[in-house]
């Protein structure tokens, strides 16, 4: 071959080379292209419902005060009898230790006879006398009344005779005087028998009554004093504990065991004095258990799939925010908030740590949509949705977290439109999209 063909022959060579470099990067640049690209994504629909705002704190519970009764005795004494067991359920009033009653008894007999003995006195100060009595008294009036006329019957026979001079004047003085003391001895009869018919003085009835009055006192304070030798529940609820056993000598005042009633109970949480503020009276809590869920900050972090860990039914129980204190901790500067917690079945226990969830505000048909699908790139918040099968990013404004959910405002976003949860983050617009899971099931996934 020539040098001519040969020179002509490399020429075509390097041209056809040089086309075929031109065209790769253009195939390349058609392989990058993100209309072309398909990103499999996992997505729920954004939904419409209540939302509350919340805030959690730590604390304990305690007994309130006047749900815990100590036991102790009122008086010295011997335990005889244990009544009730520990643990079981007591009523008001109802007996739960017995102390040795023989001396009790023997004072409040020794009172009662006393007392029994005046009053039978005060009835015999009142009686009038027996028939007996009143024909005894009869019959002195007739012997005396006999008397008076047997004297007048001599003076009236002695006077002629003075007059006669037939009798001496002292004899007939002494007639006269006998006339007069067998009046006076009729007077004396009729006047015992009017005194005893008439009934005793008032002042003596007044003093018998008064001395019965003062041993009915004796007799009640050693019925009182009986009775405290049985020590009784001050209130409804559960024997805690009792520490005495039979034979074992109590001293007054001395604790024996604990009633308490947790049908009610005080949780009380400590918050930063920020967040305590805008607490206050009566509004609506939650309190579980602290083991019992996660808190809604611990749900939004193990979350799936942007469920909502709320609490267990079986463990909340419902509450009220009762009082704010006005004075710090010293160690920590938070403030105490007491809640009363409704526990008729028991199911928290005094002084167990419990987490309490206090809503501030509630609030229906607000928007949300996962917390897990909002991601910053450094211009705000940020978050997919899937239209027509491709990517559109939207920059909403981020309100009130709940679990797992967030508010979202002033956004083109519509309930139960699919939000991207996963495979999202700083997805371009327009990126081909595939669902890795049907919508149904997503919106199976929400709904729980």
């Amino acid at each position: 071959m020539s040098k001519r063909w040969r020179l002509l022959v490399s020429l075509l060579l390097t041209g056809l080379m040089g086309c075929g470099a031109k065209s790769e990067p253009e195939h390349a640049e058609a392989e990058h292209d993100p209309s072309e690209a398909t990103v499999t994504v996992q997505t729920l629909p954004a939904k419409k419902g209540k939302l509350a705002e919340l805030i959690e704190g730590l604390g304990r519970t305690e007994a309130i005060p006047d749900h815990l009764a100590t036991l102790t005795p009122a008086v010295e004494g011997h335990v005889e009898t244990l009544l009730v067991k520990q643990g079981q359920s007591v009523k008001k009033g109802q007996p739960i230790v017995e102390l040795d009653k023989s001396v009790a008894l023997a004072d409040l007999a020794e009172k009662e006879a006393t007392r029994d003995g005046l009053k039978a006195s005060l009835i015999l100060l009142k009686s009038l006398p027996r028939p007996e009595e009143r024909k005894a008294n009869e019959l002195a009036i007739a012997q005396a009344k006999v008397a008076v006329v047997r004297a007048k019957a001599t003076a009236d026979r002695l006077r002629p005779l003075l007059a006669r001079h037939e009798a001496a004047d002292a004899t007939v003085f002494d007639a006269e005087q006998a006339v007069e003391q067998a009046l006076l001895q009729q007077q004396s009869a009729e006047a015992l028998l009017q005194s005893t018919m008439i009934g005793p003085r008032p002042e003596a009835v007044a003093e018998a009554e008064a001395k019965i009055k003062t041993a009915e006192g004796l007799v009640a304070f050693s019925k009182a004093h009986l009775a405290f030798h049985v020590i009784r529940a001050p209130i409804d609820g559960v024997l805690d504990s009792l520490t005495c056993h039979p034979g074992q000598t109590l001293s007054v005042g001395s604790p024996i065991g604990e009633v308490v009633d947790s049908r009610q109970a005080y949780a009380i949480v400590w918050l930063p004095p920020r967040s305590a503020q805008a607490v206050h009276e009566g509004l609506a809590a939650q309190v579980a258990p602290a083991d019992a869920t996660p808190s809604h900050a611990e749900a939004e972090e193990e979350g799936e799939k942007g469920e909502a860990h709320e609490p267990a039914e079986e463990t909340a129980l419902p509450g009220q925010v009762e009082s704010i204190s006005r004075m710090a901790d010293p160690q920590t500067g938070n403030l105490a908030v007491r809640v009363l917690v409704e526990n008729p079945k028991g199911r928290i226990a005094l002084g167990q740590t419990v987490r309490a969830t206090i809503v501030l505000e509630e609030r229906d048909d607000v928007l949300q949509v996962p917390a897990v699908a909002v991601f910053d790139l450094g211009e705000g918040p940020v978050i997919g949705v899937v239209r027509d099968g491709k990517s559109v990013m939207l920059h909403p404004k981020i309100g009130t977290k709940q679990g797992a959910w967030v508010e979202v405002s002033d956004v083109d976003l519509k309930e139960g439109e699919l939000v991207i949860t996963e495979g999202g983050y700083n997805l371009p617009d327009g990126t081909t999209i595939e669902l890795a899971d049907p919508p149904a099931v997503a919106s199976a996934e929400a709904g729980k």
